[in-house]
């Protein structure tokens, strides 16, 4: 009895494990399929940033029209529709406001930059954009390891090879870009893409060849049964229907020395 009993509390902690396992596995399955869409719930831009800009396009429009009437009052001095007095008296007036407005957009644009590069997550302007980046690399690795796991169950030797192939694929072409979401100097270097398209052209090749030499053994195997099938109609039903007894002797003999003629090229 006490044998028995724990027996059945190590089979509900294994259950226990198993149900843990499958919960965390699902958990992890549901959040990799939802990374690339997690992007809709994040804004194209920060409230921050939208405020940030729009006091900074409102400066830079009233900068952009007090040069626009400068340059109006010039073009009607020189066509002498004001006189020069008035241009002076104009121009007095609104440079100092025109030198103070270019002061204030310095210096917004400059705390706008500061709010666009507080927004930034892994160097990407956003989270936005952020997201969409790492979205599809992350589920390119999970398919990989995916096949992978297919590729140890898989018993065809074809399959298991093709089954490889893509996995290896998935997993590094997802690698790579997940290397390039979080790589801290912008752009990863151009001899990491001439490799991994080296890599990629390789696997390419290898299943292509894979492949043709697998279809090409199916149609050999095809080939053979269909000459089977044509040497027992011609060594069964000819003799039997077509052949006097007298003469299947003859006809057996020669079918065989025609089958070992074949049999020698």
């Amino acid at each position: 009895m006490r044998e028995l009993s724990e027996i059945e509390e190590k089979n509900k902690k294994t259950n226990k494990h198993s149900l843990l396992f499958s919960v965390i596995l699902v958990f992890f399955i549901i959040l990799t399929f939802a990374t690339p869409f997690l992007q809709v719930f994040f804004p194209v831009r920060s409230q921050a940033v939208i405020e940030a800009t729009e006091l900074y396009e409102r400066v830079e429009k009233s900068r952009s029209d007090i040069e626009e009437k400068l340059t109006t009052l010039l073009i009607d001095f020189q066509s002498k529709k004001i006189d020069l007095d008035y241009l002076e008296a104009e121009v007095d007036k609104h440079i100092p406001i025109l030198n103070k407005l270019e002061k204030e957009s310095e210096t917004l644009y400059l705390s706008l930059n500061q709010t666009k590069n507080k927004e930034k997550v892994f160097g990407f302007r956003t989270s936005k954009v952020f997201f969409a980046n790492l979205g599809m690399p992350l589920v390119s690795v999970f398919l990989g390891f995916f096949l992978l796991f297919l590729f140890f169950k898989e018993e065809d030797l074809f399959f298991r090879k093709v089954i490889f192939a893509f996995s290896f694929v998935g997993m590094i072409t997802g690698l790579f870009y997940l290397v390039w979401v979080f790589y801290p100097k912008g752009d990863l270097p151009e001899s990491a893409y001439i490799t991994i398209q080296l890599l990629l052209s390789t696997v390419g090749a290898l299943t292509a060849t894979i492949a043709g030499k697998y279809f090409f053994a199916l149609s050999q195997i095809e080939l053979k049964l269909k000459i089977q099938d044509l040497l027992s109609f011609i060594s069964r039903d000819i003799k039997r229907k077509y052949i006097s007894k007298q003469d299947r002797p003859e006809f057996i003999s020669d079918y065989l020395g025609e089958i070992k003629k074949l049999s020698q090229k």
